[in-house]
């Protein structure tokens, strides 16, 4: 039998998350009108309950345990105010469910044949999930984008915050409570006076989402708000069209291996800076990250190991 497939594009979007995988990680998790929930593993509303249960998804951390935020950074927790329980989440999840379909209609069930399927071929779906903004209603034009969480200060308080740019240029810094539109070279300024910021030299408390209120003691550690706004730049390279500053600086690490002269060892040491300090290790495989890049840069005398 010839197999065939599609796809079909379901909407969604983004609440606050906490999973537990031998430490807490902070996650944006997905929700869709079609009643799955993305926390790590695409899940229905049965599923979520489920983790909820297990204390994969949970609601709170324990003071003095840290808090990794993927990107960010790890801090730890002096104290906390946190607005759920594993009831009252759920009915968050459910209820989001409702404003995005409120007919609840073609709501999808993960089957036992579903179940089965993919333990037996060992696959966890988590699929990831693409931004973008309704440019037009008219044959729905929409613009993607992509982005990352930030902390954000605002009239004397500190919000975790997401940060999208978009294929048009566009940027969007929002929470729950807000959402400013901007360029990117006008949220370029945000990064650089510390209205959008990772780090901190004291107790900071820091409003995140509708999951609750965090008060940190301890920057475990964190990216710098330069790094992350090249990684902003660099993502709208990608949607755009352009050249990121990764693949820069990969055809500039070829060339060198072909033609090593000095010019190129320059050349391969402007690009390289110019990647995200923390994207770094994405130049090369899982095994040699970017050793090699730092290795004809810094310590050229240093042979190669094949």
């Amino acid at each position: 039998m010839q197999r065939i497939s599609r796809q079909k594009r379901i909407e969604g979007t983004r609440v606050p998350g906490i999973i537990n995988n031998n430490q807490y990680f902070y996650i944006n998790v997905d929700v869709y009108e079609d009643g799955m929930v993305n926390c790590w593993e695409l899940v229905d509303l049965t599923g979520a309950k489920e983790k909820l249960e297990a204390g994969w998804l949970v609601t709170r951390v324990p003071e003095g345990e840290s808090l990794s935020i993927h990107g960010l950074g790890a801090y730890k927790i002096a104290s906390a105010e946190w607005a759920f329980d594993e009831t009252s989440y759920l009915r968050y999840l459910q209820d989001t469910v409702r404003t995005l379909n409120p007919e609840l209609e073609n709501l999808y069930t993960i089957s036992v044949r579903d179940k089965q399927q993919q333990h037996g071929r060992r696959v966890i779906h988590s699929p990831n999930a693409s931004e973008f903004y309704v440019q037009t209603e008219q044959f729905y034009q929409t613009a993607a984008g992509d982005g990352f969480t930030m902390f954000l200060k605002h009239e004397g308080q500190n919000y975790i915050a997401n940060i999208v740019v978009y294929e048009d240029g566009l940027v969007s810094c929002y929470t729950p409570a807000f959402e400013w539109k901007m360029t990117l070279d006008e949220v370029g300024d945000l990064f650089r006076n510390g209205t959008l910021f990772t780090s901190f030299t004291e107790s900071t408390t820091v409003r995140f989402d509708n999951l609750g209120i965090i008060t940190f003691d301890e920057v475990l550690y964190s990216a710098e708000p330069e790094e992350k706004y090249k990684e902003l730049a660099n993502a709208y390279q990608k949607l755009s069209g352009g050249e990121t500053s990764l693949e820069k600086c990969r055809q500039a690490y070829y060339s060198y291996l072909e033609y090593p002269t000095e010019h190129a060892r320059a050349r391969l040491k402007e690009l390289y800076e110019e990647v995200p300090e923390h994207e770094r290790m994405y130049l090369g495989d899982m095994d040699i990250k970017d050793y090699d890049y730092a290795r004809i840069i810094y310590n050229p005398e240093e042979k190669r190991e094949v």
